[in-house]
């Protein structure tokens, strides 16, 4: 007999029950079961976690002010520029924690994961510092044009007022 007789014969049979919807539920149910364990236990086998990026202060704000310059010297009548930013505070991070509530007491603790000895928080988001003032030195920012253009350039990358924007002349 082949594969295809045999299912025809089993889905004759099912309609013949008085109950075949139930037994297809039934059946549909545990091949979704068995698809969402067999990825699951593929998932376990992984021989090093996945750890999420820890991005520091310093990263940050060095990669930012290394964009900022690279922005700012690919304009018209800019050539080599220097930045110098002052930033508000450090990374801070928002971590998860659990309340428990016992009587007329209610505790609240960070929630900790621990994965290969190591333990922990549960990081929920980051929120990196924020620009304080700036100072550009560049060759061209002599020249009102070019001064007013890295202003209004600064101003929008990094979301502060103008009048927090110096531009000067390089030697």
């Amino acid at each position: 007999m082949s594969n295809e007789s045999k299912i025809k014969k089993i889905i004759r049979s099912l309609k013949e029950k008085k109950h075949w919807e139930i037994a297809i539920a039934v059946i549909a149910v545990v091949v979704m079961l068995v698809l969402y364990f067999s990825t699951k236990a593929g998932q376990g086998k992984r021989d090093t976690p996945v750890a999420s990026p820890t991005v520091t202060t310093n990263d940050y704000c060095r990669k930012t002010e290394q964009e900022l310059v690279s922005a700012l010297e690919s304009m018209r009548g800019v050539g080599n520029v220097k930045a110098v930013v002052n930033w508000e505070s450090s990374v801070e991070r928002v971590i998860a924690y659990a309340t428990s509530n016992s009587g007329n007491n209610i505790t609240t603790t960070p929630t900790i994961i621990t994965s290969q000895g190591s333990s922990s928080p549960i990081v929920l988001k980051e929120l990196y510092p924020k620009a304080l003032g700036v100072i550009i030195i560049c060759q061209g920012g002599d020249n009102v044009a070019v001064k007013l253009d890295i202003i209004n350039a600064v101003s929008v990358l990094l979301d502060i007022s103008q009048n927090k924007v110096n531009v000067y002349a390089m030697k």
